[in-house]
């Protein structure tokens, strides 16, 4: 377990370490990237390192957690910025298409990423970015039932399955856009995402 920093330098000091190993591990991935490079990106030692991280497993937890909280305030926090649910999903296509084209991270979505690398060769990270997934599946369920209960979904629309369907689209074309670089595949893709919400919103009018 990392050593809690104690004062303000040390926090400092923490932050730079995993600021710089999610950089590294969004371009070379997790099993490629040594504690070696994290020390040449941050130019400190090995003291300095493990001060702060028990090992590099220790530190891949810190990346991921800060990963997380990079794309809550990059992607969700747009979307709760609107009050109105339909207007919330609109919005989180949107936002994930400008998350994307930003480039949070040098090597693309980081859990998209780590989640083709881990499948089966790292059990407790391959379960925690299934739990990041899951998480924002939620987010996704939580919009479509919140917009059910105050009247702007229709209350047979599939919760689960547009939250799957959300996600999917979104790190599936994220995937391909990192690939192709050819991010202008969101603009095409979000239409028919857009569309999708469409179909299951009510008219504000009538909510």
């Amino acid at each position: 377990m990392a050593t809690e920093p104690r004062t303000e330098k040390a926090r400092a000091t923490r932050e730079r370490i995993v600021r710089a190993a999610t950089q590294l591990v969004s371009r070379k991935g997790y099993f490629h990237t040594t504690v070696d490079d994290v020390l040449a990106a941050t130019r400190l030692t090995k003291g300095g390192f493990y001060a702060h991280f028990t090992s590099k497993e220790d530190l891949g937890r810190a990346v991921i957690d800060h990963a997380t909280q990079v794309f809550f305030d990059r992607v969700l926090a747009h979307v709760h910025r609107f009050a109105d649910p339909r207007d919330q999903l609109h919005a989180l296509l949107e936002a994930y298409r400008m998350y994307a084209i930003g480039r949070a991270f040098d090597g693309g979505c980081i859990f998209v990423n780590l989640a083709t690398e881990m499948d089966d060769q790292h059990e407790e990270f391959a379960a925690t970015i299934a739990e990041r997934f899951g998480d924002f599946r939620a987010v996704v369920r939580g919009i479509v039932e919140q917009g059910q209960s105050r009247g702007a979904f229709r209350a047979e629309a599939p919760a689960d399955g547009l939250a799957v369907a959300f996600v999917a689209y979104l790190t599936g074309t994220m995937m391909q856009a990192k690939v192709a670089r050819a991010f202008e595949l969101f603009d095409a893709g979000n239409a028919v995402m857009h569309g999708l919400v469409d179909r299951w919103a009510l008219p504000k009018e009538s909510a």
